[in-house]
């Protein structure tokens, strides 16, 4: 490996930069910044989860850190499967965005036509048991729909957002079309239906979206570990014409596991048991995805989604660490014949960067750059790249850029140029 030599850079190119203290936890340089678009899972955690990883009995899995992005933990993660009632946490996203753009409020009091009963939904329905006569707000539609989950909150709801359950679900659609989900649709918003469709990969993505969108969501909603309604103040007078019903939170990792917060389970018949559940310790978030676990009864299938989820967990907190990248400014870049003389390129890096706790202190990288390049000059022209490694691993490659276009000069300064390039590339030869 050739470290630069900052002396006399021009008459070299192609040459390889160390990257020093690539650990340090300390603010970075300006080439610190989020890293945009969804990555998909580094080759690298392939052969480290199939090594390491949990037994599963889903039909498909992710387990992804919040805080970076980065897929620990993969099964089948674009394999397209109904989500049940995880549907149900797009339609409380769109039901929030709409909220923050002042179009619905948490204390709206919310009109129940008879659609909306509970002794209306499709046998088989998960309930909040809305009825008649009941006074019902936003928030307990929210509440009804994030413990109970309860299909008859959800038409509610979207008749309420957007005053018919198909224009309810475009805004769903949209959300997850915003936040380039692709393979997300939705044909109603509770779950019920096997044309709902997702990915693991895109569903723990959209939960990542969701919990930095709105992250009151986890404490005030996917956290309640029970529910009670109808109750005394659901009707105008104060009587209860039913008995007033408890339901507890179906995600019983709330119970069983340190740190869990979140979110939501599902099922039909046609995905199985499926749930997408979050945890968070000593400051990392980790996010666990699971499509289609197995079940001859709702205990057994409740019983092994959990299981998968807690190894998963197990696994992405146990093996793995955020670690804080320290990439220093690259060199220079002399530009022959442009209006200026020199642009110093960067690269969009991601802040942390998540690796398996074994290879912490393999980490590595290096700058590969050109040091000299010809106007004119593009913005956004690649002049090198960013390698962070583990081992043998690479862990990401990341693109060396001119940020802003170089005009070529004019002839007097192309023409004095060309000498002193010539020169220097003789005295480089001798």
């Amino acid at each position: 490996m050739l470290v630069n030599n900052r002396a006399s850079p021009f008459h070299r190119s192609g040459q390889v930069v160390l990257l020093g203290a690539l650990l340090f936890l300390v603010a970075g340089t300006h080439l610190l910044f989020a890293a945009p678009g969804l990555p998909r899972i580094p080759e690298w955690t392939h052969a480290y989860a199939a090594e390491h990883g949990p037994e599963l009995t889903a039909r498909a899995a992710v387990l992804l850190d919040a805080q970076t992005g980065t897929v620990l933990y993969e099964r089948e993660g674009d394999t397209v499967i109904p989500p049940a009632s995880l549907t149900k946490l797009v339609a409380m996203y769109a039901a929030f965005e709409m909220i923050a753009e002042g179009r619905i409020a948490l204390d709206d009091v919310v009109a129940l036509p008879p659609e909306t009963w509970a002794r209306n939904t499709p046998v088989g329905s998960s309930l909040m048991f809305l009825g008649p006569d009941q006074r019902v707000t936003v928030r307990e539609l929210l509440l009804g729909l994030a413990v109970s989950s309860g299909n008859d909150a959800a038409v509610a709801l979207a008749l309420h957002a957007s005053g018919s359950v198909p224009a309810f679900v475009d805004e769903m659609n949209r959300v997850v079309a915003d936040l380039d989900l692709p393979s997300l649709h939705f044909e109603e918003p509770s779950g019920l239906s096997a044309e709902n469709q997702v990915t693991a990969r895109e569903f723990a993505w959209f939960v990542r979206a969701y919990l930095e969108r709105h992250p009151h969501a986890a404490s005030e909603y996917h956290s309640i570990p029970e529910f009670t309604f109808p109750h005394s103040a659901s009707y105008p007078d104060g009587r209860i014409n039913v008995g007033a019903i408890t339901q507890f939170n179906r995600n019983s990792l709330l119970r069983t596991y340190t740190g869990a917060d979140g979110l939501k389970t599902g099922f039909i018949r046609q995905s199985s048991y499926n749930l997408a559940a979050t945890a968070a310790r000593d400051g990392r978030r980790l996010i666990v995805v699971i499509l289609g676990a197995p079940g001859e009864n709702h205990l057994q299938g409740e019983r092994n989604r959990s299981a998968d989820a807690t190894g998963l967990f197990d696994f992405g907190f146990d093996r793995f660490q955020a670690v804080r990248l320290h990439v220093p400014v690259a060199d220079p870049v002399r530009v022959w014949g442009g209006r200026v003389r020199t642009v110093v390129p960067g690269a969009v890096v991601p802040e942390y960067i998540t690796v398996a706790r074994s290879h912490v202190q393999e980490l590595a990288g290096v700058i590969v750059q050109d040091f000299e390049i010809e106007a004119p000059v593009k913005a956004g022209q690649v002049v090198g790249r960013v390698q962070i490694s583990a081992g043998e691993s690479v862990l990401m490659e990341l693109p060396l850029t001119i940020a802003e276009a170089v005009d070529r000069a004019g002839w007097i300064r192309v023409a004095w140029d060309r000498m002193v390039r010539f020169v220097v590339q003789l005295i480089g030869r001798r």
